[in-house]
C-alpha cells in the first residue's frame, strides 16, 4: 500500500509542478514559444491527473471513464511540444497558419475517434482493469488499429523535435546548450515509459509508468526553466547569426578555394553564391592579393580596403584570421568584411571641411594670397629642408610705391582691387613651390625654396618689370603700378631665418631710397640692375 501512495502522490505532485511551470512559462509569454511551452504543460498536467483518476477509480468502469480524456492531453502535449520546439530551434517561419492547423487538430479528430470508439473499435478493443490494493490496476489492454496510426504520429513528432533540438545544441552558443541539454534528458524518461507501456514489455505491470516519466521530464524542464534561464535567455543557432550578420563571412580552405560565404558577402561582392563558392580567393580579390599573400604568413591581418567605382566607392574594414575546427587550424582561414562606407563617408566629409577651415585660416581674405599665420608654418618646414638638403632659401619682400595715393585719388575699392591684381600677377610668376604671402597692408612676400639669391633677384626683377608694364582698368580710369623689391638669402649655418628677413626688409628700405620702382638685394649692391 505505501508504494501505491507513493505512486499515486508522485503523478498528483508531478500534475502540480507541469501547472506551476506553465503559470511561470505564461508570464514569460512574450518571449520566443513561451505560450506554447505554458500549453504543452498545461496539457502534461491535464493527462496526469486524468491519469491518476483512472488509477483512483473505484469501479472498472469509472476507471474506464477516465481513460478517453487522458488521450486529449496526450496529444494536445504533443501539437504543443513540436510548435514549441520549431519556434525555439529558429524553425518558426516553417510552422505557418496551416501547419498550426494540422497540428492542433489532431487532439479534436483523435478525441472525436475516442468518443466514438464504442461504435466501431478502431482505437481501443477492449481495457481490462481489477483491483490491486487502494489502486485500480490495468490487467490488458487490446488496441485497435487506430491507436497505433496515433502512437507511430506520436513517436515521429517526439523523434524530430529531438532531433531539432540536439541539433540545436551542436551549433548553438555554449550558453545554452545546459539548456537544450536539460529538456533532451529530459523528453527520454516519458518516451522511454510511454514504449514500455504501450507495447506492454514488462509482463504483469498493472500500472503505467509514463507518469513517472512525465514527471521526471517536468523537474528537468523546471531545472532548464529557473536555473538555466530557458525562457529568460532564448538560444540562437550560429548558422542564424551567420546568416542574418550585417558583416561578410568568407570562408577559405587550406587550398585557397572560397568553401563558404555568408549573404552579407554575396551583397557587398555584388556575386551569387555559385559564382564565389570554389573559386580561388585570388579571383574573388584580385585587387587585394597582396593582403592575402600576408595572411599567409601573418597570424591576423587588418585593414581598410575600397570596392568599386570613384563614383560608387564602398569602404570596408578586412580582417583575415586563421580558421580553427576542433581547436586545430590547418591553414584555414576566415575573411570578414564589415561596411565603414558611412564612417569613410563622414571622416572624408569631415577631413574636406578641416581642410577647408583651414584654408580660410591660412589665407588673406582679400586677395586669397597666404597670410603671416602661415609664414610661422611654412618657414619651419622649410628651414628644416634647407639645413637637410643644404640648400639656400631665399626671401623677397614687396613694397606698393605710392599706394596712399592710389586709395586717395580712386577710393579705397580701387585700392582693394589693386591689391588683389598685384597678388595675381605674383601668383602667375613664381614657380610651383614658391610662397606667396600678403605680409602686411601693401607689402607682400615671397619665401623662395631652393632658390640662390641671384636667382631670387632675377625673379624679383620680372615681376617688378611685369607690374610696371601691366594696368589696372577701374571704372573709366587705368591705373598703373610700381612696386620696390628687397631680396636676402637664409643659408643653414650662417645666419637665422629672422635675420633673412631682416635684411630682405632693410634692402626693401635701400630700393625705396634710390627712388623706388627697383629690386635691392642684401649686402650685394653687384646685384642691382
Amino acid at each position: 500500500m505505501v508504494w501505491q501512495t507513493v505512486y499515486i502522490g508522485i503523478i498528483f505532485f508531478a500534475a502540480l509542478i507541469s501547472v506551476v511551470v506553465a503559470f511561470y512559462a505564461w508570464r514569460h509569454r512574450t518571449q520566443t514559444g513561451a505560450a506554447l511551452f505554458a500549453g504543452m504543460m498545461l496539457a502534461v498536467a491535464e493527462w496526469l491527473i486524468t491519469s491518476g483518476f483512472v488509477s483512483l477509480g473505484q469501479t472498472p468502469e469509472q476507471s474506464r471513464w477516465w481513460v478517453d480524456p487522458r488521450y486529449f492531453g496526450l496529444t494536445a502535449m504533443l501539437a504543443f511540444f513540436i510548435s514549441y520546439i520549431l519556434q525555439y530551434s529558429g524553425h518558426g517561419k516553417w510552422l505557418n497558419k496551416r501547419r498550426m492547423f494540422f497540428f492542433f487538430s489532431v487532439p479534436i479528430v483523435t478525441q472525436i475517434i475516442i468518443a466514438t470508439n464504442p461504435l466501431h473499435h478502431l482505437f481501443l478493443i477492449d481495457v481490462g482493469f481489477s483491483r490491486d490494493g487502494i489502486l485500480m490496476g490495468i490487467d490488458s489492454v487490446a488496441y485497435g488499429p487506430l491507436f497505433w496510426v496515433h502512437t507511430v504520429y506520436s513517436y515521429a513528432l517526439v523523434l524530430a523535435g529531438v532531433f531539432l533540438i540536439v541539433k540545436m545544441a551542436s551549433s548553438s552558443f555554449k550558453l545554452y546548450r545546459s539548456q537544450v541539454w536539460f529538456m533532451v534528458i529530459g523528453i527520454i524518461p516519458p518516451l522511454a515509459t510511454s514504449v514500455i507501456d504501450a507495447f506492454l514489455l514488462i509482463p504483469g505491470l498493472k500500472h503505467p509508468l509514463a507518469p513517472i516519466g512525465f514527471a521526471l521530464m517536468g523537474l528537468c524542464f523546471a531545472g532548464a526553466m529557473f536555473w538555466h534561464k530557458m525562457l529568460e535567455i532564448v538560444p540562437v543557432a550560429r548558422s542564424i547569426v551567420v546568416e542574418s550578420m550585417s558583416d561578410a563571412m568568407i570562408v577559405v580552405d587550406i587550398f585557397d578555394n572560397v568553401v563558404d560565404v555568408n549573404p552579407a558577402a554575396q551583397r557587398f561582392l555584388g556575386l551569387e553564391n555559385a559564382m564565389i563558392i570554389g573559386k580561388p580567393i585570388g579571383e574573388v580579390f584580385s585587387q587585394w592579393n597582396e593582403l592575402l599573400l600576408r595572411s599567409e604568413v601573418e597570424t591576423n591581418i587588418e585593414s581598410e580596403i575600397s570596392i568599386g567605382t570613384p563614383d560608387n566607392e564602398r569602404y570596408f574594414d578586412l580582417r583575415i584570421s586563421p580558421l580553427k575546427i576542433q581547436a586545430k587550424n590547418h591553414g584555414e582561414r576566415i575573411i570578414i568584411l564589415r561596411d565603414i562606407t558611412q564612417r569613410k563617408q563622414t571622416e572624408i566629409q569631415l577631413k574636406i571641411l578641416q581642410d577647408k577651415f583651414y584654408e580660410q585660416s591660412i589665407r588673406d581674405p582679400l586677395t586669397g594670397l597666404y597670410n603671416r599665420r602661415f609664414l610661422k608654418e611654412v618657414v619651419q618646414k622649410e628651414i628644416g629642408r634647407a639645413q637637410r638638403e643644404k640648400l639656400p632659401l631665399s626671401v623677397a619682400i614687396l613694397d606698393i610705391d605710392f599706394f596712399k595715393q592710389v586709395n586717395d585719388t580712386y577710393g579705397h575699392e580701387a585700392g582693394d582691387m589693386a591689391l588683389i591684381h598685384l597678388a595675381g600677377i605674383l601668383s602667375k610668376l613664381t614657380r610651383v613651390g614658391d610662397y606667396v604671402f600678403r605680409y602686411g597692408g601693401e607689402e607682400f612676400l615671397l619665401l623662395l625654396p631652393a632658390t640662390s639669391l641671384m636667382a631670387a633677384f632675377q625673379l624679383s626683377e620680372r615681376c617688378r618689370q611685369y607690374i610696371e608694364k601691366s594696368s589696372l582698368k577701374y571704372a573709366d580710369h587705368k591705373i598703373s603700378m610700381t612696386v620696390s623689391l628687397g631680396v636676402a638669402v637664409f643659408k643653414p649655418g650662417e645666419i637665422d631665418f629672422d635675420e633673412a628677413i631682416n635684411a630682405a626688409d632693410t634692402a626693401l628700405y635701400k630700393a625705396k631710397t634710390n627712388g623706388r620702382n627697383c629690386v635691392c638685394a642684401a649686402d650685394s649692391p653687384g646685384l642691382q640692375p
